[in-house]
């Protein structure tokens, strides 16, 4: 079969080379350097989401620590759910060839060459892809157990990845109860199970550790959010995007048979679909959000005629070369060039961050903090040394409160560090005195200011306090153990 589409494995093959180039040549991000932070301080869950991705690094980091070896997870994963895609339509009839050019279709498309980034969408992904297929093959297949088991292994996996997980296990309840009926009970009942388990875990670490997914998921992240046309047409751009224009018009185009397989695509996509256009009347909808949904909105091309899905895999594949070509191109350009851009110290710091580190050296052994979780991260993965977030009222990457205790810091000297120039009040309020320094590096200036004395009640009444409030105000009705952010400062 593989040989019948040998022109189109050569071009697949040409696009997987563009996307080993972009995996080499993409510097590290904020994000995963984050989430190796994760993996180096390993826990049974982190502030802003559940732990998968951080487990599934700190395996990872066995064989090697090096970020591009992270990466080649999201290869992987891209790979795995070309495999779900053909397997989930073989196991409900369809045509062999036709299923195997749809999995092409998807490795051609240009959201498979832009899943290159370790993150939590690419864990959930994975392990969401085999649990739905598992699950399928618990109801269609005689040894029902074996896979029920293995669907509750990997379902689970994917709600210890993101809570996005909910909404796929929601719709496959729901498949399950009106397609397959009571031949459904025991895959039910064992998947179920299993999948509790990891619920318990998630929710063990919660009631002992401030409940940080729920106050960050539920409550901070969604603060301050208003009805926005933007967000709601951003949506529809999104979903017009990953099916690509031509795919949108080609399945406009098609009549779709009422099969088992179309109900299961309905089930999870329609759903999905809902809850992502009620949640964009006031959130901005990003392409990751997605992501857990790809294999069954490409297994909507099953229903294309052979010709139409030749089409779809040759305009596909145009449009993702064009994208690899010129991120690539964009990751050549000299960073001189961009002196003019107003983030170029970002630029910078992610593209030279050894140099960052040769300057940050003369600090020796003194504790170093930044403003932000991403510099901090990607600061620490470089320059080997504890780097930590300070500064900071932000909702996003707080993981450093747990990690850092700011009472051990009294009266001590410390150093921070900025992209931006150091406010001089914020200085002013919690250290004694103060030096300010600026380096360049490639042209961009960085900014350093040794606190002297740092005065640890002027902070708390200026950050903890505010902080305590913002977010970890837990709620009366929710049960706690511990929490060390209150347990350290407000007890």
């Amino acid at each position: 079969m593989i040989s019948s589409y040998k022109k189109e494995i050569q071009i697949l093959f040409a696009i997987f080379v563009f996307k080993i180039a972009i995996l080499l040549l993409l510097p590290l991000t904020g994000d995963e350097a984050y989430f190796i932070k994760w993996a180096d301080n390993l826990s049974m869950g982190y502030y802003d989401h559940p732990p998968m991705v951080g487990w599934m690094l700190y395996l990872m980091s066995f064989i090697s620590d090096s970020h591009i070896f992270f990466r080649l997870f999201s290869v992987v994963t891209t790979f795995a759910v070309a495999f779900v895609i053909y397997k989930i339509a073989l196991l409900y009839s369809v045509e062999k060839k036709r299923a195997f050019f749809t999995s092409l279709i998807f490795l051609a498309s240009p959201v498979d060459i832009l899943l290159i980034l370790m993150t939590n969408d690419i864990a959930l992904l994975f392990f969401s892809s085999f649990g739905v297929l598992f699950l399928l093959y618990s109801l269609e297949k005689k040894e029902w157990l074996r896979y029920s088991l293995l669907a509750g292994l990997f379902l689970g996996s994917a709600f210890l990845s993101k809570y996005f997980a909910v909404f796929l296990l929601f719709s496959l309840l729901l498949f399950c109860i009106f397609i397959y009926r009571s031949k459904a009970i025991k895959s039910i009942l064992v998947v179920t199970a299993v999948v509790s388990l990891f619920i318990i875990q998630n929710l063990y670490f919660n009631y002992n550790s401030c409940w940080n997914n729920i106050l960050f998921n539920f409550f901070a992240r969604t603060e301050h959010n208003s009805y926005n046309i933007g967000t709601i047409l951003g949506y529809f751009g999104l979903i017009f995007y990953i099916l690509t224009p031509w795919g949108a018009y080609f399945l406009l185009k098609t009549k779709f048979e009422k099969t088992k397989l179309f109900k299961l695509l309905v089930s999870i996509l329609g759903i999905a679909f809902f809850i992502f256009l009620v949640v964009s009347l006031k959130n901005k909808i990003g392409l990751h959000w997605f992501l857990i949904f790809v294999p069954y909105i490409f297994l909507l091309f099953i229903y294309l005629d052979s010709e139409k899905q030749l089409k779809l895999f040759r305009y596909n594949a145009v449009f993702t070369s064009v994208h690899a070509v010129l991120v690539i191109a964009v990751l050549l350009l000299p960073t001189s060039l961009l002196k003019e851009h107003k983030k170029y110290s970002d630029i910078v710091m992610y593209t030279k961050p050894e140099m960052l580190c040769s300057e940050l050296a003369k600090f020796n052994d003194e504790r170093i903090f930044t403003h932000s979780y991403s510099s901090a991260s990607t600061l620490s993965y470089y320059c080997k040394r504890d780097i930590t977030v300070l500064f900071s009222n932000s909702k996003y990457g707080r993981f450093d409160d747990k990690l850092l205790d700011v009472r051990t810091l009294s009266n001590k000297d410390i150093t921070l560090f900025d992209k931006i120039e150091i406010n001089k009040n914020e200085l002013n309020k919690v250290c004694s005195s103060y030096l300010l320094e600026t380096f360049e590096v490639e042209g961009a200036t960085f900014y350093t200011a040794t606190c002297n004395n740092f005065n640890y009640d002027a902070y708390k009444k200026l950050y903890l306090d505010v902080q305590n409030e913002k977010f970890y105000n837990i709620p009366s009705w929710l049960p706690v153990g511990e929490c060390y952010f209150k347990d350290r400062y407000y007890r």
